[in-house]
């Protein structure tokens, strides 16, 4: 089995690509908004506090019922949907506690909303941008080693090249679009939660509702796409869904937007925050 320069140089461009992704969401949203990248900080903050108290005790309850969660339709149902409503409640959570506890109510700006919602999807974007690329590494890895480094471990080392030479050579690209789309649906969400301190609680649990809704469908939907279709391809249908859910959520969070600014123009309430405990 000889090494696929297509594939590994696919793994190295698409993460690199994904982490770069990231910038140009956030300099594009700070030019034409004039937003702080502080806020950007604040999203991406609010990102890692979710990580650190979630996945710590979610990942192990994953592992201890692994078994089951392959054997069972129901159990992997039931299971995505507990970690689709923990992830829903405390990421938007999290960004509720930021703005109603940290950010100053005359600092509540639409531009800060949006700097604070790229911040949040970008850090977890480098991440997997960061780990795409280092798959390509380990694809290298596994031709280049020396055979006293692996001797014993030769049977796993066959498992993984035969699993890399299932993909096609675009497949780590299935992985920088999904960035794309979920970025756009994390930057629509934030708008959501933001749009809560001015029109109540209502927003906030839209928000709530449209992440477990991503969190939810897709992963079970990619799981059987890819029994029915192929590893390719069910990525593949997979990507074009996450590219149309969050393009409609990026829709509602415009047209919040939209009124928002109509209000500032003096058609509404302005600055005030009526919600202000939603």
């Amino acid at each position: 089995m000889q090494i696929r320069w297509e594939l590994l140089v696919a793994f190295v461009v698409a993460g690199l690509l994904t982490m770069a992704s990231v910038l140009v969401f956030a300099v594009f949203i700070a030019r034409k908004t004039g937003a702080s990248w502080k806020y950007w900080l604040y999203g991406a903050v609010v990102f890692i506090v979710q990580v650190v108290l979630r996945l710590p005790w979610l990942i192990p309850l994953n592992i201890l019922l692994r078994n089951v969660l392959r054997s069972s339709i129901t159990a992997l149902i039931g299971f995505t949907a507990f970690a689709a409503l923990t992830a829903a409640l405390f990421e938007r959570g999290g960004q509720w506690v930021l703005f109603r506890k940290f950010v100053r109510p005359e600092e509540r700006t639409a531009a800060n909303a949006l700097m604070i919602g790229a911040g949040h999807g970008g850090v977890e974007a480098f991440f997997i941008g960061l780990l795409i690329a280092l798959q390509g590494l380990n694809y290298l890895l596994l031709f280049t080693l020396p055979p006293e480094l692996v001797k014993g471990q030769e049977q796993a080392i066959a498992q993984a090249k035969a699993v890399f030479a299932q993909l096609a050579w675009w497949s780590p690209f299935m992985g920088m679009w999904e960035r794309l789309s979920t970025q756009v649906f994390q930057i629509a969400a934030t708008i959501l939660v933001w749009q809560s301190f001015r029109a109540g609680a209502k927003w906030f649990w839209l928000a709530v509702a449209a992440h477990f809704g991503a969190d939810f469908i897709f992963p079970l939907l990619h799981h059987h796409t890819q029994r029915w279709l192929g590893m390719d391809f069910g990525s593949l249908v997979t990507e074009f869904g996450i590219t149309i859910y969050a393009a409609i959520w990026a829709y509602v969070a415009w047209r919040c937007l939209k009124v928002a600014n109509s209000m500032q123009e003096g058609e509404g309430i302005g600055d005030e925050h009526p919600a202000e405990n939603p």
